[in-house]
């Protein structure tokens, strides 16, 4: 029987299994409550031909266009491929243009539950998995070891543009200047929302929901936390998915003198992550006004991926965008916070040392370099600096 048959009828029927104890459970019912289908599936089955189903109509709905057809083959491809994930996005691309097309709803629901299920199962296995810790941090500029790079002079920032935004425009900047957040979407259990995850990525570890998946080009990073606020766990798989470091870095969660009225505000959590050339670049922060901790937030930490042995830590106050840029032999960052001072930052990836600093009107949100262009997204104003 053709592979994608068997995920129609298996699946289905895969999606009211009950979950084993200790695992929460994503958008799959229990087995008590199977004999109604997930809120997440089709009400009514596709239709099939022989052993294949056949999306392409469904009796009432206009035939797909070639382009929607492509999409379909392709989603086929991927449900059999196993990447249920890539299927997902597929079929939905089509229903966007397509929302009657019952056939295609019923793959997309199937590649939803594939999807889902083959999480559960990840997380399952990932349960058990014991983070290494990483020691307590320094909370002023140290530099344990340098990092061996070749280094030249630092960028100089040159703005060649500034201009007003919305506050609530970014989507709009971004597909402007053609950029994507390397971020995946992560499950949201609680808004019946399943996300976008490649099948072997938890969703889960333990009792911590995924809060944050960046996913760069050769590698991706995931955040775990006990809600979407942050989290303090953080693994580290290669190109091919497999783990090769996962870190526990709860000794960087409360600096050691924070305001007894704010304790409440002062959990410093992951913010962003990239590693290169084996080494994890990792900034922490709380998300109110610095005088909450003395000061002493928004770090960026560079350590030996597989050992946690710390290089470097910098000096406060200069991380508290929603990313940074490795840019050569530097760091591109950025700090503000409503009265606080805002200021684009470079860092030398050497050492951690500033380097440099630019005023802007606002707090930093995003960073990108396209080209030898930085563009910068803050609260209310878009840069475009030359870097020279």
């Amino acid at each position: 029987m053709p592979r994608t048959s068997q995920l129609l009828a298996l699946l289905l029927a895969a999606a009211c299994r009950r979950d084993a104890p200790g695992v929460a459970p994503l958008s799959v019912p229990p087995a008590s409550t199977c004999p109604q289908p997930a809120p997440i599936l089709a009400e009514r089955p596709p239709q099939i031909v022989g052993e294949r189903l056949d999306p392409a109509t469904d009796g009432a709905a206009a035939p797909l266009r070639d382009a929607e057809q492509q999409r379909r083959l392709r989603g086929l491809a991927a449900l059999d491929a196993g990447r249920f994930d890539l299927a997902r996005s597929e079929f939905a691309e089509i229903l966007a243009v397509a929302p009657g097309n019952l056939g295609v709803k019923a793959l997309f629901d199937v590649a939803t539950a594939a999807m889902l299920a083959a999480q559960d199962s990840a997380a399952r296995s990932f349960a058990n998995v014991t983070p290494r810790p990483v020691p307590a941090p320094p909370w002023r500029y140290t530099l344990a070891r340098t990092i061996a790079i070749e280094t030249g002079a630092p960028p100089k920032l040159v703005q060649l543009s500034k201009q007003s935004n919305s506050i609530t425009d970014e989507a709009e900047w971004l597909r402007r200047h053609n950029l994507r957040i390397p971020e995946l979407e992560v499950p949201n259990p609680m808004r019946n929302l399943p996300g976008n995850l490649p099948p072997n990525i938890p969703p889960t570890f333990g009792n911590e929901l995924l809060v944050q998946a960046i996913a760069h080009p050769d590698h991706t990073i995931l955040v775990y936390g006990p809600n979407y606020a942050g989290g303090t766990h953080v693994a580290v798989l290669d190109a091919s998915g497999t783990m090769i470091a996962f870190l526990d870095f709860s000794a960087y969660r409360l600096a050691p003198d924070n305001l007894k009225s704010d304790l409440q505000f002062v959990d410093q959590t992951v913010q962003w992550a990239e590693v290169k050339d084996g080494i994890l670049y990792i900034s922490h922060g709380h998300r109110t006004y610095a005088r909450s901790s003395k000061g002493m937030t928004a770090y960026i930490t560079a350590l030996d991926l597989l050992t946690a042995e710390l290089r470097w830590r910098s000096a406060p106050l200069v991380a508290g965008a929603a990313n940074f840029v490795l840019d050569g032999a530097f760091i591109l960052t950025g700090y503000g916070f409503t009265a606080e001072p805002d200021n684009l930052i470079v860092l030398e990836r050497r050492s951690g040392k500033t380097v440099s600093r630019v005023k802007v009107d606002s707090a930093p949100e995003y960073l990108f370099v396209q080209g030898r262009r930085l563009l910068v997204r803050t609260y209310d104003t878009d840069y475009e600096f030359d870097l020279r």
